[in-house]
């Protein structure tokens, strides 16, 4: 057998199991059978004459020629998607697949008021959305899962292109009737960290209202803390306790409006700045400029787009 007899597909499938250790989850997230990926293996270590993998009941490694193997590899499937984008660049933008990574505590908000703007404006566009954490989305990104991130700045990453493209402003979540929305906008002076509810760490917006915080009121007792926006929100109804949100998530309102009080800041300047990024080595930056154009003509009220 010849390594010309394979396919940039037995690649893809190469790189997958380098990537998961794992036969099994290696062939869902290729969307093939666990036998037909071992099977695809094999041939692939029959061509290239050496074994890229190790196998046992308890793991799969890389062997050290295989890492050498598997990092061509990838450098082979990079050249691939970039003659795909060559191509794709002489297209209308937002034309055939466009992976957009979206952080957990945009996604559920921001999308609804472009999903159906961008399937009208690019009918021929094939969306992929992932959502999660930065660092995992950003990971991915650099990795060439993704195509574009949509995240709070700052990233700071070499490798990386960012433009701005919207400012959001934090409105204060507290039990109806708590003090600190008494008398219309919150005081930025008058919040304590020890009073309020966060999301875990590894979401950046977490570390954003303890900036908001005065220095001095970081610190002390134990924190409560929630998974997500609408876990926060409930922690937020059923006590006494308080927290920042986004003024996207804000203007959701579940039936817990009832139990809710909503109050902008004194300083509206507090908030985040929502920027898409991209790898520098992305040639469809005519893709990132019809997203950003197509997020920025629909945006709710309240929420101030960046030129």
């Amino acid at each position: 057998m010849s390594v010309r007899q394979l396919n940039l597909r037995d690649l893809v499938y190469l790189c997958a199991v380098a990537e998961h250790l794992n036969f099994s989850r290696a062939a869902d997230a290729c969307a093939i059978t666990q036998p037909a990926m071992s099977e695809r293996i094999r041939h692939v270590e029959e061509a290239l004459g050496a074994v890229v993998f190790e196998r046992n009941k308890r793991q799969v490694l890389v062997t050290h020629r295989g890492q050498e193997i598997v990092t061509l590899a990838r450098s082979m499937l990079d050249c691939a998607d970039a003659i795909e984008e060559v191509v794709q660049a002489h297209e209308s933008p937002l034309t055939g697949t466009l992976r957009l990574g979206v952080i957990a505590t945009l996604g559920p908000y921001l999308m609804p008021h472009v999903l159906r703007p961008l399937r009208k404006r690019y009918p021929d566009l094939d969306l992929h959305l992932a959502e999660g954490l930065t660092d995992s989305l950003v990971d991915a990104l650099g990795a060439g899962n993704l195509d574009v991130v949509l995240a709070a700045q700052p990233i700071d990453r070499d490798d990386l292109r960012s433009r701005e493209v919207f400012f959001e402003p934090f409105y204060l979540a507290a039990p109806k009737g708590h003090p600190i929305v008494a008398g219309g906008a919150s005081q930025r002076q008058g919040l304590d960290a020890n009073d309020m509810i966060l999301l875990h760490e590894g979401h950046c917006l977490s570390g954003q209202s303890l900036d908001v915080c005065p220095a001095k009121r970081r610190n002390g007792a134990d924190r409560l803390q929630a998974s997500g926006l609408e876990t926060l929100r409930h922690m937020v109804a059923a006590g006494d306790r308080y927290s920042l949100l986004p003024a996207l998530a804000v203007g959701k309102q579940p039936p817990l409006k009832q139990l809710i009080d909503y109050s902008p800041l004194d300083d509206q300047r507090i908030g985040r700045t929502i920027a898409v990024f991209w790898r520098a080595s992305y040639r469809l930056t005519a893709n990132v400029d019809a997203l950003v154009e197509t997020i920025q003509d629909h945006l709710p009220a309240g929420i101030r787009r960046i030129d």
